[in-house]
């Protein structure tokens, strides 16, 4: 058996090479979504956006940015 893609954190990786698993920092999904900083900073304050804080660390868990941003209910 094939041994999964893995990112340099050691996460596994989707055919989209995007992690399956793990937290997302906000810069990071910024670059993957398109969306700006401030958009989704705003969104993690009000709660659209599900996200972790750790000290002044907003975390953004992958599924959440998968399932709100990446691959939105039509």
């Amino acid at each position: 058996m094939a041994d999964a893609r893995r990112d340099e954190f050691g996460r596994a990786l989707a055919s989209d090479g995007l992690p399956l698993g793990g937290n997302a920092r906000v810069i990071e999904v910024a670059a993957v979504s398109g969306l700006r900083r401030s958009k989704l900073y705003s969104m993690c304050d009000s709660g659209e956006l599900p996200s972790i804080r750790v000290g002044r660390t907003i975390l953004i868990p992958w599924r959440e940015v998968r399932s709100v941003l990446l691959e939105p209910e039509v």
